[in-house]
């Protein structure tokens, strides 16, 4: 089969390849896009499909070389072929047959192109009809106009109505006492046995403790004071500085300074007067002696001079000062104890994630663990209160609260399925931990876990709607009530739309069904 190529310039459009096309001889045509990548030709479908008819019009078959790809998608729903060269094109192969009929968008026909189907329908207007065709006309006209009124009818009776039912099924409470087992042995939840994880923390606190000494010993309160008539005994004068130290006799005497400087007048026999005040040593009452008990004089002025006190010294007292006693230390430690459990339980706490209690009962020294003790005081030192500060590592049982509540649920759920008929209202579930025993000997604790809820009829409302669809209102009422246990002071709800019907739906969709179990 002959074969002519022809290779299309940028500025050729529709007409000019038409005209190209009209000198063609030859059984095959192969149109050649121009090289340039600007060149965009025949972008309307519409194009193509002209270019194809004028190739049919000369009994020539239509090919393409091009790589535009709007061109290339035209192609492929006008079944044109497509080669990637003129080479390729050269080649003996099947190209492919055009289209009989090629249909065009009315987008993309040209403006004032008349369809087809327009020109059928105006041609049949302007064909004058006989009596005949006439009156069949109008006998299939009339036919479709009640059809159609027979139809809208019936859709309207079976389809048009519409209904709300609101059902209040029967309530009741339902309550439990689930005994949890809080195991740091087990890894997940046994809802039959009732066990949850329960997880173990350590931490190292340290707290003070401070209790009253109870041991009582007599301390001085103030001091004694008084006066000395010291004599010279020389013929020289002699002074005597503050501070001078004079003292009583006996085993245990009382002790005495001057208070000012003294100077004793030349010549035997010479006086002069000063004050005295007890030293520490002399405190209390002790310094509280006699006429005449203080003669000696501490240091060399003993051999010039001689003193005495002309009348009782007066002043010195005691206090009552406690001191600590074992029995403090004995009784200071659990105390201290005690304390750090408190001290623990709050630092536990700041832990915690959400949802998470720790047991206080749980929390104890960790076995094997030391107790560091320091007291602020040693037995037997005068003061009036003994602290102790403790230092030790403490563990304790950590539940997580959501784990106790699912095994608390799975317990009142056992009880909700022997109600057969009746279903659980999840949104009324409550729960509260009443009681915590110390752990065992294996560390478990023993919860004691409150749980209720409400429960109601269970309604099946797929069923619901079949009983009652098609019935009248009170109908539907009996049914519902007979067919389920209905709470008795608030009956069933039924809306009907529109209310000229008087009776529910036929079609089960097109009512709702509504189960109320709202208090």
């Amino acid at each position: 089969m002959k074969l002519q190529i022809v290779q299309l310039e940028p500025y050729d459009d529709t007409t000019s390849i038409k005209d190209r096309l009209s000198s063609v001889k030859a059984d095959r045509v192969l149109l050649v896009w121009p090289k340039r990548k600007s060149a965009r030709l025949l972008q309307r479908k519409l194009d193509l499909v002209l270019i194809q008819r004028e190739a049919e019009r000369r009994k020539a078959r239509l090919a393409l070389v091009t790589a535009d790809p709007d061109v290339i998608d035209y192609a492929r729903e006008l079944n044109i072929t497509v080669f990637n060269s003129v080479r390729q094109g050269q080649q003996p192969g099947v190209w492919k047959q055009p289209l009989n009929k090629v249909f065009v968008e009315r987008a993309d026909r040209p403006e004032g192109t008349p369809d087809p189907f327009e020109l059928r329908l105006i041609a049949s207007r302007l064909r004058k009809l006989t009596p005949q065709e006439r009156r069949n006309r109008l006998i299939l006209r009339f036919g479709a106009i009640l059809l159609l009124l027979v139809t809208l009818v019936s859709t309207a009776v079976v389809v048009l109505p519409g209904a709300e039912v609101v059902i209040h099924p029967a309530q009741s409470q339902i309550d439990d006492v689930a005994l949890i087992t809080a195991d740091p042995q087990a890894s997940a939840i046994d809802y039959d046995q009732g066990i949850i994880p329960a997880l173990v923390q350590v931490i190292d606190v340290e707290t003070s403790a401070s209790i009253p000494t109870t041991g009582v010993t007599d301390v001085a309160n103030s001091l004694a004071s008084g006066t000395v008539i010291f004599t010279n005994q020389t013929n020289d004068e002699i002074t005597i500085p503050a501070g001078t130290v004079v003292f009583s006799t006996g085993r245990d005497p009382a002790r005495f300074r001057t208070i000012n400087d003294v100077i004793v007048p030349a010549g035997v026999g010479s006086t002069a007067n000063t004050n005295i005040q007890a030293l520490e040593d002399t405190s209390g009452t002790k310094g509280n002696i006699e006429p005449n008990l203080i003669i000696n004089i501490e240091g060399p002025l003993n051999d010039v001079l001689g003193v005495r006190n002309p009348d009782f010294t007066r002043g010195g007292s005691v206090r009552p000062q406690g001191i600590v006693t074992q029995a403090d230390y004995n009784n200071l430690l659990p105390l201290a104890r005690d304390k750090i459990r408190q001290v623990a339980l709050t630092q536990f706490s700041a832990r915690l994630t959400s949802g998470q209690i720790v047991v206080p009962e749980s929390i104890q020294i960790a076995p094997g663990a030391t107790e560091e003790t320091t007291y602020s005081a040693f037995i037997g030192d005068p003061v009036e209160t003994l602290t102790l500060t403790l230092r030790t590592r403490v563990r304790a049982l950590v539940i997580d609260q959501q784990f106790a509540r699912d095994a608390a649920f799975a317990s009142l759920s056992r009880q909700v399925r022997l109600q057969q008929t009746r279903i659980l209202d999840l949104n009324s579930v409550t729960y509260q931990l009443t009681a915590v025993r110390p752990p065992d000997a294996n560390g478990r604790v023993l919860l004691t876990m409150a749980v209720s809820g409400r429960i109601y009829t269970q309604i099946d409302a797929e069923r619901a709607r079949q009983r009652i669809s098609g019935s009248s209102i009170s109908a539907a009422i009996d049914a519902l009530n007979r067919d389920w246990v209905l709470d008795p002071l608030r009956p069933p709800e039924i809306r009907v739309f529109p209310g000229i019907f008087g009776r529910l739906p036929f079609l089960t969709t097109r009512i709702t069904i509504v189960i109320r179990t709202s208090t």
